[in-house]
């Protein structure tokens, strides 16, 4: 190894390798804690500005003037995405604007109307969801459309713990929760590994 490699292994690696391992130890926290990483979204610099790119996909999905609720709503790129026929309305977990609905899918127990939308959207959102099959429940009373993406665990490689990630569903897994809620997949693409869905709510 030259001396120059050595001095790039020291300076830039091992930090890097610190870093990582960091984030696992976090994520690992968080899951025996079942709690959210309240003090990496709180952090702007956590948003990602290619995520707008999934974001436009599944804005793509949202019929004409539906009234859409966006979880994880970040920079609220949406807002100015969606056609104007579209009412929409922001959440998150912490408060980036006014306008911003506080809410955490990871605890249910707090109150939030839904009568008021018919379309949700979350992107880059349920892997930071323990239980998404609480999340589908709580939605379907009232929500017709889900426009949503996500890292099947048997589909992307990633390593969850270094992202972050609180669940590991598998795409059969996920299609099977879908289904308990009388959710049918009207669309289904790829963006970078990840699955988006447009779900509409069965008749009954």
């Amino acid at each position: 190894m030259s001396l120059l490699e050595k001095i790039r292994n020291t300076f830039f690696k091992k930090p890097q390798e610190s870093t990582s391992t960091g984030q696992i130890l976090r994520t690992k926290e968080l899951r025996s804690q079942a709690s959210s990483d309240l003090a990496r979204w709180s952090k702007n610099q956590s948003l990602k500005e290619d995520w707008n790119t999934r974001t436009a996909m599944l804005g793509d999905y949202v019929p004409m003037g539906a009234s859409v609720l966006e979880f994880g709503a970040g920079s609220m790129f949406l807002k100015k995405y969606l056609d104007s026929s579209i009412t929409y309305t922001p959440s998150d977990i912490v408060q980036r604007y006014p306008e911003t609905i506080v809410f955490d899918l990871n605890n249910l127990s707090t109150a939030l109307d839904l009568s008021s939308y018919d379309t949700v959207i979350m992107s880059g959102v349920l892997e930071y969801v323990y239980d998404i099959n609480a999340v589908m429940e709580f939605l379907s009373p009232e929500i017709e459309n889900i426009c949503v993406s996500y890292c099947c665990s048997d589909i992307a490689k990633d390593n969850r713990l270094k992202n972050g990630w609180l669940s590991d569903y598998t795409e059969d897994a996920l299609k099977a929760v879908f289904a308990r809620y009388n959710y049918t997949i009207v669309k289904e693409t790829i963006w970078r590994s990840q699955s988006l869905f447009y779900l509409q709510k069965k008749n009954t």
